[in-house]
């Protein structure tokens, strides 16, 4: 232990010493050991490549660790991005539907649905605070939806066209044949008490026509799909999926329903249609 304590405190006092016979020695003794040096390395140069290659597989598989998880944020973004478009795109369809009836207008946020076989309904988060009232009509898209059946403080509930307690007085096609349209809980409504001799064909508009002053006149419903004594009506609006609807402000006007005198007509004369 002393020699070797004593070689090494030389070696430390000759390595801070600058002299000419030193550096020899130090370039001298590195020329005698680099052939045992290279030697040494020769095995160990794959295993050094190796290692490199380890160390770079790895980097690489944390990047695609890293991406993988940055893809997934963004189809999580892009879906995100995508039913916000799809919702903006349904609140621009009812509000511009809203906005084309030129009266006051609340747009609200559809909370729940049922469809069951007795009951064609939804639940809005939209009540009384709102200044909504029982009858308002509802459209969804690019047509009439609903009616309000009942009214909360933050919420209401809403009467589907397609419940068989919806009776909706109406026009189809162009020569404006009266008819109602009801409900029976399946997915579209029917047109009733059509006259014989209407001519109604698929394809026809149906509208509502304001008699009886339940809904304002001219309010898009949808189109006949079929024909025969009870044919079927597709709506516009898509029932469905109802996710945003307008409620609009509709006040019954006593002009909308004519007095009974003016409705029937004298005795023996024709009932006009």
């Amino acid at each position: 232990m002393p020699v070797l304590l004593f070689v090494s405190v030389a070696l430390l006092v000759l390595s801070r010493l600058d002299h000419g016979y030193i550096a020899g020695a130090r370039v001298a003794i590195a020329e005698a050991v680099s052939p045992v040096l290279r030697t040494i390395m020769v095995p160990l140069e794959p295993l050094r490549s190796a290692g490199a290659a380890i160390g770079l597989a790895l980097e690489r598989a944390d990047d695609l660790d890293q991406l993988a998880n940055e893809n997934q944020r963004l189809k999580g973004w892009e879906a995100r991005a995508k039913d916000l478009e799809r919702q903006l795109a349904e609140l621009g369809a009812v509000a511009k539907t809203a906005r084309d009836r030129d009266m006051p207008f609340v747009t609200a946020r559809v909370m729940a649905t049922s469809s069951g076989p007795f009951v064609r309904s939804a639940m809005i988060n939209a009540g009384e605070g709102e200044k909504l009232k029982v009858g308002y009509p509802v459209l969804a898209g690019d047509g009439l939806a609903a009616r309000v059946a009942a009214v909360g403080s933050g919420v209401s509930r809403l009467l589907l066209i397609t419940d068989t307690d919806s009776r909706i007085p109406v026009f189809v096609g162009a020569q404006a044949a009266r008819a109602i349209l009801a409900g029976d809980n399946g997915p579209v409504p029917r047109l009733l008490f059509l006259t014989p001799d209407a001519n109604v064909t698929a394809g026809d508009e149906v509208v509502t026509s304001g008699i009886g002053g339940l809904f304002p006149r001219g309010l898009r419903i949808g189109t006949v799909a079929g024909s025969g004594d009870r044919p079927a009506v597709s709506v516009h609006a898509d029932l469905d999926r109802l996710e945003y609807v307008s409620i609009l402000f509709y006040e019954p006007e006593a002009r909308d329903v004519p007095p009974l005198e003016q409705r029937m007509p004298p005795q023996g004369a024709e009932v006009a249609r």
